[in-house]
């Protein structure tokens, strides 16, 4: 079995065919590799291209309602009553409401822009 190993070897040294057989040599790993990693690199960015466009396409369609008028006259309504019960309540009691109370703005005005569309 090592003779066969050794003339087969003799014979691939001697006629310089070493590289097709076995391990091929890096550059031929690269030359198959290298088309193949851009490939890779082309869908990638491709992917993360197309995330993007819809991400911005669903940030345009969910644009405020409120118009930032709207929403100071808003603000300038619920802040004594905030004041008020932070001084009675207390912070985190008074957050509580206003995070409530935010919510429900929020539904309101909601409902007022989709009757607006139809």
């Amino acid at each position: 079995m090592k003779r066969a190993v050794l003339i087969l070897a003799g014979i691939f040294l001697a006629t310089g065919q070493s590289s097709e057989v076995g391990i091929a040599p890096a550059q031929a790993q690269m030359d198959w590799l290298t088309p193949n990693l851009e490939s890779q690199r082309h869908n990638n960015i491709r992917r993360h291209q197309q995330r993007l466009r819809t991400n911005q396409q669903h940030m345009r369609s969910q644009r405020p309602t409120i118009s930032p008028q709207r929403r100071q006259q808003l603000m300038r309504q619920i802040e004594p009553e905030y004041r008020r019960r932070v001084r009675l309540y207390g912070k985190a009691r008074a957050d509580e409401w206003l995070k409530r109370t935010a919510y429900r703005i929020g539904v309101e005005e909601g409902r007022r822009a989709r009757r607006q569309l139809q």
